[in-house]
C-alpha cells in the first residue's frame, strides 16, 4: 500500500479513537428494551419502550408496593421528535399525558394527569436499563430451548419449546438480566410457563 493511503488510514482511525474518547454519548440514546425506576418506598414502574424509525411506542407497568396491592398501566405511542415522544392511547385516560425522553441510555418519563390510570407524579423520573427485552409476542429461534423454574442454567426444566413456537412476555413477568419469563399455548389450549434465554427467541412485530 502506498503512504498517502496509509495516511488517509490513521486518519481514519484517529478520528474514531477521538470520537469515542471525548463524545462517548453520541448513539448512545435510550434504545429498544425495558427501564426501570425504583422508589425509596419500594414502589417501581417499568416502561418497555419500542422504536423504529421516528414512531415510538410503550407499555408502561407501576407497582404502588401498598396494602392494596395497587398497580397501574399505560400502553401508548406516538412520534418521536428531538428525542422527545408524547404517547397517544386508545386504552386510557384522554387526560393522562405521558412523555418520554430519550437521554444516554435512559428514559425520562413524566405522568401528568394519570391518576385514575394509576400513574402519579411519583413516577415521574428517569428510568435505567435492565433488559434488552420488551414486552409482546416471541418465536422461538433455535431448534429446541428448554424451560427453566429460575432463571439460571442449572434450574433446566424436562419441558421444551422448538423453534418456530410462539410464546408471550408479559410486561409485570420481565426482570433484569437475560432470562425472560414466557407463557406457551399449545394446540390443545394447556398453557405452559417459565424461564427461557432471551437470546433463543425472536421478537414478532405488530
Amino acid at each position: 500500500m502506498k503512504f498517502p493511503d496509509m495516511q488517509l488510514l490513521y486518519k481514519a482511525v484517529f478520528s474514531a479513537v477521538i470520537g469515542l474518547a471525548f463524545f462517548p454519548g453520541i448513539n448512545m440514546l435510550a434504545q429498544n428494551g425495558t427501564y426501570e425506576l425504583k422508589n425509596k418506598n419500594g414502589s417501581y414502574c417499568y416502561i418497555s419502550f419500542m422504536k423504529k424509525g421516528n414512531h415510538a411506542e410503550a407499555e408502561i407497568f407501576a407497582w404502588w408496593n401498598n396494602p392494596n396491592a395497587q398497580t397501574g398501566s399505560y400502553y401508548g405511542a406516538g412520534t418521536l421528535i428531538s428525542n422527545k415522544v408524547s404517547l397517544k392511547s386508545n386504552e386510557n385516560e384522554p387526560d393522562c399525558k405521558v412523555t418520554l425522553s430519550l437521554e444516554q441510555k435512559k428514559l425520562r418519563a413524566s405522568f401528568d394527569h394519570c391518576a385514575v390510570d394509576h400513574l402519579p407524579e411519583d413516577f415521574n423520573g428517569s428510568y435505567s436499563k435492565i433488559t434488552d427485552a420488551t414486552a409482546g409476542d416471541y418465536t422461538v429461534s433455535a431448534a429446541k430451548s428448554y424451560f427453566h423454574k429460575k432463571p439460571n442454567a442449572a434450574a433446566k426444566l424436562n419441558s421444551y419449546l422448538v423453534k418456530g413456537n410462539m410464546v408471550t412476555l408479559n410486561l409485570d413477568r420481565i426482570e433484569a438480566g437475560n432470562w425472560v419469563y414466557v407463557y406457551y399455548k399449545n394446540p390443545a389450549g394447556k398453557e405452559t410457563a417459565g424461564y427461557i434465554l432471551l437470546s433463543n427467541l425472536s421478537k414478532l412485530e405488530k
